[in-house]
């Protein structure tokens, strides 16, 4: 190993205080959407949802896929009542207002799908 004084790198500066930042950010999202036993709980919650999401008889892959996204939202939302947090970084109202904007994009894809098939196009 080399001998380097502590926190003396040969990367770019940036590079590290980045780091630092997802260090932080890593660890206030767990705050918010795990727990120190299971601190990747939340993928697996969602998990459970998408399973039925990723089905090969779904034709419609783009809302799949934007319901899967929102399903982290319901996830995460869930979580904050569950466990009564306060001071996430997201807050009810912001996981509320997520879901929302994923809804109104759902019926954006939702449509364009529908345009497209026959029984519905011009």
């Amino acid at each position: 190993m080399n001998e380097q004084k502590k926190n003396e790198y040969n990367g770019h500066p940036l590079f590290y205080e980045i780091l630092d930042e997802l260090k932080d950010l890593h660890n206030k999202k767990n705050f918010q959407y795990a727990d120190s036993e299971n601190p990747l709980g939340n993928f697996k919650r969602a998990s459970d949802m998408v399973k039925k999401l990723i089905n090969p008889k779904i034709k419609n892959k783009q809302l799949a896929y934007a319901l899967i996204l929102m399903s982290k939202q319901i996830d995460g939302t869930i979580d904050i009542l569950a466990e009564d947090k306060e001071n996430t970084i997201d807050g009810i109202e912001g996981k509320l207002k997520d879901m929302a904007v994923y809804s109104i994009l759902c019926i954006i894809l939702d449509r364009e799908y529908r345009s497209k098939l026959p029984e519905y196009g011009d």
